[in-house]
């Protein structure tokens, strides 16, 4: 029973009341909502210290927030491995560009796609958890960080979606040629 939960697929509508369900929860437990960035802040100024002063003293008091940092790759990691998705690979499966290609195209768009999110997060003042939160408590500014993530979705998937439609129709072509 227990391993059909774990490895089953869940519904967008039961994930999304989960995650609600524990926001709200941390939200009166912690009397904060939760969020990453203060963690973020907290180790980017711990390194900052041990550069200026060329040496690294004792750790950082790692507080929750931190610890949540952690939380996020061990779920995750936990999460691939029960839903049978554990794959480490540096090509996508459905590339026909050579090996170097499609590893350095995928590192590069990876990395511009983290750098992106990273900056729209810091843009809206929080982390994307933290936004979360913030819309959970009716917050206007996730809200808007919401609604503006959802459209520039629909566009970059709209353009997205006509470039293959559009690779395929060019592709049909030369293959409806080849045959004749």
């Amino acid at each position: 029973m227990i391993t059909k939960i774990l490895t089953g697929k869940w519904s967008a509508y039961l994930s999304g009341t989960i995650i609600a369900f524990f926001f709200v929860l941390t939200l009166y437990i912690l009397d904060s909502p939760t969020g990453m960035s203060d963690a973020y802040i907290m180790i980017s100024d711990y390194c900052k210290a041990s550069i200026h002063a060329r040496e690294v003293k004792e750790l950082p008091f790692l507080d929750w927030q931190t610890g949540f940092l952690g939380g996020i790759f061990i779920g995750a990691l936990i999460a691939a491995i029960f839903g049978g998705d554990w794959k480490i690979r540096m090509i996508p499966e459905s590339s026909g560009k050579g090996v170097i290609a499609s590893a350095g195209i995928t590192v590069i768009t990876g990395l511009a796609g983290g750098f992106l999110v990273m900056l729209g997060l810091q843009v809206a003042g929080d982390s994307f958890l933290g936004q979360w939160a913030g819309a959970i408590q009716l917050s206007t500014t996730s809200w808007v960080f919401f609604i503006s993530l959802l459209l520039w979705g629909i566009v970059f998937t709209a353009i997205i979606a006509a470039k293959v439609a559009k690779s395929n129709i060019v592709d049909d072509g030369k293959n409806e040629k080849k045959e004749k």
